[in-house]
This record gives structure tokens, sequence and C-alpha cells, in this order.
């Protein structure tokens, strides 16, 4: 009587390498995570000494900021959608959610730009005020990381796109996990930046 082969449980021996290389990816998003909180919090406090000078001018912002706000707010709700379908192993329904959440993240450095535009159309520039430079500096630094967080999430949803892997655990979940962290934390940190740069 031969023995027959049997298949090795899950995960297998390519998958548990694939596993360690995600587990990096998830640490070295945290470490540039907090490069960026460093990075505005020194922005921050520069805004805050800069603003108590006689010389500031409020700017007026443009209306399209509000929609790009929206924009983001629903690109972060769109990709814990997926997120949630991934656990529970509703592959079509966790690609949808990230792809969707890529296409609004976007739409919203469409509104950055549309913003941008409106400023220069008026007038303002990075040099005109105080206040004008700050918000185009920090408009254009937290965009820079947007861009850089849309890489992140159209590599996830390559890697993710096969039918036939599976979403709720091993390395691909690790990669969602990794990406929604990046992908949070820059909508709450625009929404700080919105608040900043509008209401101090």
């Amino acid at each position: 009587m031969t023995r027959q082969s049997v298949s090795l449980p899950w995960p297998h021996a390519a998958d548990t390498e694939s596993v360690q290389r995600h587990d990096l990816v998830q640490l070295g998003v945290w470490m540039f995570l907090a490069t960026v909180v460093m990075l505005f919090a020194a922005f921050t406090s520069a805004y805050i000494i800069r603003r108590s000078a006689s010389d500031w001018t409020p700017i007026e912002l443009p209306w399209m900021l509000w929609m790009s706000t929206a924009a983001l707010v629903a690109s972060s709700v769109a990709f814990e959608r997926g997120r949630f379908a991934s656990k529970r192993g509703q592959a079509a329904s966790a690609r949808y959610g990230i792809s969707a959440a890529a296409g609004l993240g976007l739409i919203f450095l469409a509104g950055q730009v549309v913003a941008w535009r409106d400023l220069v159309a008026r007038g303002v520039y990075v040099p005109t005020s105080p206040h004008s430079s700050f918000f185009f500096i920090l408009t254009a630094t937290h965009g820079v990381h947007v861009v850089a967080g849309l890489v992140l999430l159209i590599y996830t949803v390559t890697r993710i796109w096969d039918v036939g892997v599976p979403l709720d655990r091993g390395a691909p979940a690790r990669l969602i996990a990794a990406s929604a962290t990046f992908w949070h934390f820059l909508a709450v940190l625009w929404l700080y930046v919105f608040v900043l740069v509008s209401v101090f």
C-alpha cells in the first residue's frame, strides 16, 4: 500500500515567507508614520508661533476643500468596508472596497489641485502671506503622502486580485492591515491639517 502525499495545511512555506515580508512592511509603515507625526508636529509648532505675529492675515479657503475632505473620509470608509469583507472571506467585496478607496483618494487629490488653482486665480500664492505659505506647504506635504498611500493601495489591490487567494489570513491579511493603517492615518491627518489651517 503506497503512501499518498498529504497537502500541507495553511500556511505553506512560501506563504510563511510572504507573511514575514508583509510583517516587515507593516513595521516599516509604523516607522514611517512616526516620522510623519514628528514632521507635522514641527509644522504645527512653527504655525502656532508664526500665527501669534501681528502681520498674520488669514486667507479665505476654497470651498473645494470641503468636497475633497468628504471624498477622503468616504475613501477611508470604503477601505474599512473592504477590510471587513476580507475578514469575512468575501474576496470580491474586499477588492471592490479597496479599489473604491483608491478611486476616492484620487478624487481627493484632484480636489486639492482645484483648491490650489482657485487660490492662484485669486492671486494667493505661497509668498502672499504667512497663512498662505503654511497652507500650501501643509497641504502639499500631505498630498505627497497621499500619493504614497495610493501607491500602497494599488499594490494591495494587485496582490489580492487573484480570486483563489484567501484574504482573511496569512500574507494578504497582513498587507491589507498595513495598508489600512497607512490610509486611515492619512485621513485623520488631513482632518487635523484642515482644522488647523481653517480654524486656528
